[in-house]
């Protein structure tokens, strides 16, 4: 399967500013649910419908930031809770996203 990050615009257009979503990087991904201990401590924090995007490493996303940054994986955005970088030793990159409902 593959995500689409997206990357937030900010122009300003008639004295207003707009915001819009540009693509950035199409990668692999391996969803994978929370589960166990993860899932029960999302839940007591009222994180619901959070999913775990693994993907391979690349300089890309090592940029990826939870306020600038957004997933597209087919028809659904999640907002980007979290990037783990440090379990695989810059081989793959575990981004934690939360659904927008």
């Amino acid at each position: 399967m593959y995500l689409v990050i997206q990357k937030r615009k900010k122009t300003v257009e008639k004295g207003r500013p707009v915001e819009t979503w540009e693509d950035y990087h199409k990668c692999w991904c391996d969803v994978k649910s929370l589960y166990g201990k993860e899932l029960y401590s999302a839940l007591e924090a009222k994180l619901e419908n959070v999913v775990n995007f693994e993907t391979r490493f690349c300089l890309k996303l090592e940029a990826l930031n939870t306020k600038e940054y957004r997933v597209k994986w087919g028809e659904r955005m999640f907002n980007i809770i979290a990037a783990d970088y440090g379990k695989y030793n810059r081989r793959k990159i575990v981004i934690k996203a939360q659904e927008i409902v």
